[in-house]
């Protein structure tokens, strides 16, 4: 063979392969941008809170719903907890990595990529509790969940989302040692008459001097009637009858239903008691839950 012919045959046979060689895949074009409607947007809170409450602990939760998203995420809330305990010794347990200074840049070009189509999904809420202002963290369709402690008496909240406007505002009331029910008797003028307050509570049960009713109202023998948590409904006040050798003597009787907070009500009967006389009926007022 020709001298010469071996490189020809090596530079052809080159040029082949070059030709049949794959040629790197093109690149996909990043996903258009999300951009929301925030006007459809909505605030979902529970739990709704309103009312009275026995219990300071509140565990809230809090989520942001567009109801537009092209892919809502996963809605799985997860308890707090501290990233430093998850942080391995960098012991055991590690396999070897065997990725491509390449694939590892590509990877993270992606996770970038990704972070930036989901960055709006962040929102900030700005939140006032009790007067104390906090910042919180919130991502658009997964719950937010945070635990509040409320003060005894009146409890407000207010959760601002800047950019859409959206906010809720909810009151409450938390009551420890409270007495939400009051009702105390009492006689306009010095003449004893006897008789006592009675109290049909609107389950048909009837609170008498000592005894204490099943649902946790107590008609003390000093005539003052209590009840922590009065359940709703009509409740009837009656008195009875003192003494036949007694005078006429006037009953005063008031009810006081949330004392001490901007939500009382009051309620006064003043009736003409005769000696000896049948239990009469002095009033009801409603409790409304």
């Amino acid at each position: 063979m020709n001298r010469w012919m071996v490189p020809i045959l090596l530079l052809a046979a080159t040029g082949l392969w070059a030709q049949k060689a794959p040629s790197p895949k093109s690149a996909k074009p990043p996903a258009a941008a999300y951009v929301p409607d925030l006007k459809a947007w909505r605030m979902e809170l529970s739990p709704a809170l309103g009312g009275w409450s026995s219990d300071r602990a509140v565990s809230l939760r809090i989520k942001l719903v567009d109801p537009k998203d092209p892919n809502p995420p996963k809605d799985e809330a997860a308890p707090r907890y501290d990233e430093d305990e998850y942080e391995g010794d960098g012991g055991d347990g590690r396999t070897e990595d065997t990725r491509t200074a390449e694939q590892l840049r590509q990877e993270r070009l992606q996770r970038e990529a990704e972070t930036a189509r989901q960055a709006w999904r962040q929102r900030t809420l700005r939140v006032w509790f009790n007067g104390a202002t906090h910042t919180w963290s919130a991502r658009v369709g997964t719950t937010l969940v945070t635990e509040l402690t409320a003060q005894n008496g009146e409890n407000r909240l207010e959760i601002l989302e800047p950019d859409s406007g959206l906010k809720v505002v909810r009151s409450w009331w938390v009551s420890t040692a409270r007495t939400r029910l009051r009702v105390v008797s009492i006689q306009a003028n010095d003449e004893y008459t006897g008789g006592s307050l009675q109290v049909l509570e609107p389950d048909g049960a009837l609170a008498t001097g000592g005894r204490r009713t099943p649902s946790g109202g107590m008609l003390r023998w000093s005539g003052e009637y209590t009840h922590d948590t009065p359940p709703p409904g009509t409740y009837t006040l009656k008195w009875t009858g003192g003494w036949r050798g007694g005078r006429p003597a006037r009953i005063r009787v008031e009810a006081v239903l949330d004392g001490g907070t901007d939500q009382e009500r009051r309620w006064i009967w003043e009736r003409l008691i005769l000696p000896g006389a049948g239990p009469a009926t002095l009033g009801t007022f409603d409790v409304e839950p």
